[in-house]
């Protein structure tokens, strides 16, 4: 893994600037400063951010999938188009940031500064998937190759972090069948607690229901929206 110096980096993005091919993958940055720089379409994946500060920098179109964030701040930046997969930004710090279309697919955002961030439709997989206020029906697999349905109530809680899988504190079973549709049964065991019981035409309801939407594996009824993402899953 390369270590990056402040003096090295702007050398890069001035060779950048000139039309040079720069490649910052699988690098690290500790203890840095930048202002007003231009970071846009950039490759960091699998590279290491710890106590770095960005002010009004922009990394439009840029690839940080993989990365891992310690105490980084991006305020005032943009990540318009920005790639962010997989990447953990648990100790950072986006504000006032333009994430206008910037994919999230499976970060970790949980105690993440989002003070005022600009986010849009076409950001993924950092709006709530699942609808909110409303009834709506919903899927999860369980053993023995069971496809259970459920209906979320209007008043349910519900949340999504950076993936499709949602979750909500109860629901009601309208049907278990086989994955294909066929057949009928009467109850299904869930894959994590097997112990948690799915019985056609009953209200089920969630131990405990964790109210931070950006934590995914945690207390609540976990479903998937459609059902060819239950299908999919495991």
């Amino acid at each position: 893994m390369k270590h990056y110096t402040r003096e090295e980096v702007l050398y890069l993005l001035n060779r950048k600037n000139k039309g040079n091919q720069v490649d910052f993958t699988n690098s690290y940055f500790s203890d840095l400063e930048f202002d007003n720089q231009d970071f846009t379409m950039l490759d960091f994946s699998w590279s290491t951010f710890h106590n770095v500060v960005f002010t009004n920098c922009k990394f439009d179109l840029s690839v940080f999938d993989h990365c891992v964030f310690e105490n980084v701040c991006f305020d005032s930046s943009s990540l318009v188009g920005t790639s962010l997969v997989a990447s953990d930004l648990r100790t950072s710090k986006l504000s006032h940031v333009n994430i206008d279309c910037a994919d999230f697919t499976n970060a970790i955002l949980i105690g993440t500064i989002l003070e005022d961030i600009n986010y849009t439709y076409r950001t993924v997989n950092f709006n709530n998937v699942c609808p909110i206020g409303i009834y709506f029906y919903a899927y999860k697999k369980c053993f023995n190759n069971r496809l259970v349905k459920l209906l979320i109530p209007k008043d349910a809680r519900v949340s999504s972090a950076t993936s499709r899988a949602c979750r909500c504190d109860k629901a009601k079973v309208i049907a278990i069948t086989n994955l294909d549709g066929s057949g009928s049964y009467s109850e299904a065991s869930s894959y994590v607690d097997d112990s948690f019981i799915y019985k056609l035409g009953e209200m089920i309801y969630a131990d405990d229901y964790d109210d931070d939407v950006w934590r995914e594996s945690t207390h609540g009824i976990h479903f998937w929206v459609t059902k060819e993402e239950a299908l999919s899953y495991m």
